[in-house]
């Protein structure tokens, strides 16, 4: 299995802490930390293992399920996962993915092969209805990759599967790729707009859709990429392909825009950038 499949239900379900060899590589070794002393270590180790080895089966178990479909085999089943109320499934949204990331390439000029963007925008939700994501959540984007590459996907569509769901917390890294920046603008400014169509846009210190989370990495990727845009062009093409209303449309794209502007304002200015309207 590959190592992430170890790793995240030993740190994120036991709090146990894996071990590394210097070139990367998981060791067959882990640390844990109890309280009280010396007395009775060798049982409390055994009773680690155990517990981890159970979780380490199940991790086995789901895999191997996993691997008997595809990535794509698993598009008709986002039929069964609901994107936001009203506005379709998982597999809605992944056909709109494909539409908006041609969409975006087109408005920046990116010189980046179409089929393969194409393929990572219709795959990027796949792994969510696997096993192993349903069962350690953490691993989106990850057993994306990994079942990407297992299927024989190209390397530069699994890597965008993973890239596309970066930074999933601060400090994290950035996506590396064109295809993995504009499939994970396009997916967060689907999300924005959709949340904004249904009249959920964030107030105050209310954000249950973590809407400022998902700007600050869409600039995040439009800085990192040195992307030139019209927001106002994006945001529109965006309803557009959530089928919002022409009327909608026209009140929506000046309010979701100055919600952009303004989170890219706080962003410049608190990297001591200045910033012009």
């Amino acid at each position: 299995m590959p190592k992430e499949c170890i790793i995240t239900p030993m740190r994120e379900h036991q709090r146990y802490f894996p071990v590394l060899a210097e070139d990367g590589s998981l060791l067959n070794k882990f640390i844990t930390v109890r309280n009280g002393g010396k007395e009775h270590l060798e049982i409390v180790a055994h009773g680690n293992e155990r517990v981890l080895r159970a979780r380490l089966s199940d991790a086995e178990f789901f895999f191997n399920e996993d691997r008997k479909q595809t990535l794509a085999d698993r598009l008709e089943k986002l039929k069964t996962v609901s994107f936001q109320e009203g506005l379709g499934n998982m597999n809605d949204k992944s056909k709109r993915l494909v539409q908006a990331v041609d969409m975006l390439a087109m408005a920046i000029n990116a010189k980046v092969d179409k089929e393969k963007l194409e393929r990572t925008a219709l795959l990027c939700k796949c792994d969510l209805v696997t096993g192993m994501v349903i069962e350690f959540t953490e691993l989106q984007g990850v057993m994306g990759r990994e079942y990407a590459k297992l299927d024989g996907e190209a390397p530069e569509v699994a890597l965008g599967i993973y890239e596309h769901y970066l930074p999933r917390f601060a400090g994290d890294e950035l996506p590396t790729t064109d295809i993995g920046r504009l499939t994970g603008i396009a997916d967060k400014l689907d999300n924005i707009c959709a949340t904004f169509s249904r009249g959920l846009a964030p107030t105050g210190s209310q954000d249950p859709y973590a809407l400022r989370v998902r700007l600050w990495a869409s600039s995040t990727f439009l800085l990192d990429g040195n992307y030139h845009v019209s927001l106002y062009k994006v945001i529109a093409g965006a309803l557009y392909l959530l089928n919002i209303p022409a009327e909608d449309t026209k009140k929506l794209v000046p309010q979701i825009a100055e919600f952009m502007k303004q989170r890219l304002r706080n962003m410049l200015m608190g990297s001591g950038h200045p910033f012009m309207t």
